[in-house]
């Protein structure tokens, strides 16, 4: 136990120095987290990892723990996100674990629902399990075909094997991604990497993989509990799962509002599912404290950033440029409304949603080499760049584009007449800014007000 609480704390730390750099760049892949606590009501949304499982509970026998998840979930009117594997059947040769470590079920690789027992779990092998997820109303993320590592890690996993680079990673995720539309008709568009593991061994990451595929990067900011070694004591592991969220609550009864809690569709270390009984318990107290469970993806539609309230004047806007396609998050899924747009971040804002970017640069020949010095092709903003400036949309001086100069209220309106558009929303953005002269740099708030009226419809 004293390992993991470790490995926990250092995982917390590096993932603090992580979030530090994600709020810099604007990104179409955004880590979902949580998000901003929703205004008049108490909202939070569960994730289940690794199942589908029709393996017994153990000890014992009986149902599916899959089954009975969902059968609790029903009874509750609540709705989950189950991050699905396709199956683990073919991690082999490997040799089974100890009990009670990080390689409980494989040295070499993970099998769900456990060692032997592959046959079991995943969407592969139990189909049925999925087609009742999707007709209750829950929701399903790409928890990757095999449950393969996307790298190499030094902590805890360091035994697994791994893909070799983020090509295969992409390839395991479409065939999940794949065999899931065409069986059940049902387009994913989050995806947790197996053990949150980012890095890829050819210097990529998860956010790559996920913007080839289109999806968001699914998080979790509260930890259910119910994937931890046993304490030997199979009701104290219930009640462990249980307490901290009663203690949330009763400290702060709106502090899970807008928050992701994460679970288990499995057996944890010890082989047993302590979610089977805590589950029931953990719902009746977000019952007792007004709370409804939905999606993540529904959780998304209420309020998409974490710093972006839904009683904020820019909240319509930023929401309204978001489900359109555009790109106007930070890889943190921060808006920073009072943030000074940037000329690059400009560029980014307008392009086409979705793959429109790549459609238009190849349709104009494409970007074969750097247009500007300061927009090398490794900076992030490189593609939108080259098809503002081939479009004529954001012009440089010379060999410069000056990605990071800010930009005034006229440069923006100047912009959307050279994409052919009308300038709109422009009370509201002045309204926003008090009295700053429209003259000076504008915010993200101000510039989102304008760019949701110009480019909708």
């Amino acid at each position: 136990m004293k390992v993991f609480q470790l490995a926990r704390k250092i995982n917390r730390y590096l993932k603090q120095r992580q979030k530090q750099s994600l709020s810099r760049y604007l990104s179409p892949v955004r880590r979902i987290e949580r998000v901003a606590p929703v205004p008049g009501q108490r909202v939070v949304a569960m994730t289940f990892d690794d199942g589908p499982s029709a393996a017994p509970l153990a000890p014992g026998g009986g149902s599916g723990l899959t089954v009975i998840l969902l059968d609790i979930l029903a009874q509750y009117q609540a709705f989950g996100t189950f991050d699905v594997v396709g199956t683990t059947a073919h991690n082999y040769p490997d040799r089974e674990g100890k009990l009670h470590t990080a390689q409980w079920s494989g040295i070499s690789h993970d099998h769900y629902p456990a060692f032997s027992m592959d046959h079991l779990g995943g969407v592969v092998n139990q189909p049925e399990l999925v087609r009742r997820m999707v007709a209750e109303g829950h929701e399903l993320a790409n928890h990757t075909y095999s449950h393969v590592a996307f790298g190499p890690t030094r902590w805890v996993y360091g035994s697994r094997s791994y893909l070799p680079d983020l090509a295969a990673v992409v390839e395991d995720l479409r065939k999940l991604h794949d065999l899931v539309l065409e069986q059940f008709g049902y387009a994913m568009r989050l995806s947790r990497p197996p053990h949150y593991i980012d890095p890829t061994k050819d210097g990529k990451s998860a956010y790559d993989a996920y913007r080839v595929m289109g999806y968001q990067y699914l998080a979790a900011s509260f930890d259910g509990g119910g994937w931890m070694p046993t304490t030997g004591d199979y009701r104290r592991d219930v009640d462990k799962m249980v307490e901290p969220l009663a203690a949330a609550l009763k400290a702060e009864p709106e502090s899970l509002n807008g928050q992701i809690i994460f679970q288990k569709d499995g057996y944890n270390m010890s082989k047993e599912t302590p979610v089977a009984d805590a589950l029931p318990r953990q719902l009746a107290l977000l019952q007792r404290y007004g709370y409804r469970v939905i999606t993540v993806s529904q959780l998304l539609d209420l309020s998409p950033f974490t710093d972006l309230p839904g009683d904020h004047p820019v909240f319509g806007a930023a929401r309204a440029l978001a489900n359109r396609g555009h790109v106007v998050g930070y890889q943190d899924n921060t808006f920073q409304p009072d943030r000074v747009l940037t000329r690059g971040e400009l560029a980014v804002m307008i392009s086409p949603p979705g793959d429109g970017v790549h459609a238009e640069l190849a349709s104009n020949g494409g970007a074969s080499k750097p247009a500007f010095r300061d927009v090398p092709s490794s900076h992030p903003y490189y593609r939108e760049v080259a098809l503002a400036h081939q479009r004529g949309w954001i012009k440089g001086e010379g060999h410069l584009f000056q990605p990071d100069r800010p930009v005034t209220g006229e440069q923006l309106t100047e912009v959307i007449r050279a994409m052919g558009r009308t300038p709109a929303g422009m009370a509201g953005a002045k309204a926003l800014g008090g009295d700053s002269p429209w003259t000076g740099p504008i915010t993200r708030g101000q510039a989102a007000l304008v760019l949701a009226e110009s480019l909708g419809g």
